[in-house]
């Protein structure tokens, strides 16, 4: 398996299996809204997967679920579409779609428990994993949740700006916040260090509409400008509000 060292010497691109199950055990066996699928046939039971690529230090990878392949030259910024998957033990495979000898840089098992929709975020030194948590909200709101996946940011704060709404805070590496509900609108989201208060990124208009579930995914890299920071929005719906609309 191909190992890559990080120039900053703090993290190291060293993927094993057990690193790869831990980073997705976390995010799968403690899921939040976890939907039941007991005394039910889940072979009917809709269970489904989105996928975004949110590493600079990769190019170009493949995606592949229980070795089929679901995803081809899936380049950083990018979001899938929504897919159905098995309920029961999936392995995921992603190896660097390059010329030549395609390298595995993220092989592992992982247990999917029916009836549920789950993101799965290719980072820099982990597969971040989590379940949507689609219960119904109430008076319309939308559910947000914030993932930090820049791993060479520092801890971080995340609120909208000018108003007295947050979304996290302390959010380390790898960290998710906890969901929260905000009144469906239009909001300026701002990140800021939360050991100065020094903003980092503003990302004006995120627009979160009501019985939705959104994920704000802090990507990229601070102070670059190949790959800058930004947020990437990803939504579901809530169990009232019918089929989700994939979007990036």
């Amino acid at each position: 398996m191909k190992k890559r060292v990080r120039t900053s010497g703090i993290y190291k691109r060293s993927v094993t299996a057990m690193l790869v199950i831990a980073s997705m055990m976390l995010g799968l066996l403690a899921p939040i809204g976890l939907q039941s699928a007991v005394a039910q046939d889940t072979a009917s039971i809709q269970t489904r997967v989105q996928i975004l690529h949110a590493s600079p230090d990769l190019g170009k990878v493949e995606v592949a679920i229980n070795y089929d392949e679901v995803l081809d030259e899936f380049t950083y910024g990018k979001v899938s579409d929504w897919m159905e998957i098995q309920p029961g033990s999936n392995r995921v495979t992603i190896t660097e779609d390059r010329a030549g000898f395609n390298y595995a840089v993220f092989d592992a098992m992982y247990p999917v428990p029916a009836g549920n929709d789950y993101y799965l975020v290719i980072s820099d030194a982990l597969v971040l994993t989590s379940v949507v948590d689609r219960s119904p909200v109430r008076d319309g709101m939308a559910r947000v949740r914030v993932v930090q996946a820049s791993v060479d940011l520092p801890t971080v704060n995340v609120k909208a700006a000018g108003q007295d709404v947050t979304f996290g805070t302390k959010l380390e590496y790898a960290r998710p916040s906890e969901y929260t509900t905000v009144p469906a609108g239009t909001y300026d989201v701002e990140v800021t260090l939360a050991d100065s208060g020094t903003s980092v990124l503003t990302m004006p208009g995120i627009s979160l509409e009501g019985n939705k579930v959104y994920e704000l995914v802090i990507i990229g890299q601070p102070d670059q400008t190949d790959h800058p920071l930004e947020i990437k929005t990803l939504e579901d719906t809530t169990t009232e509000g019918g089929t989700a609309t994939p979007s990036s």
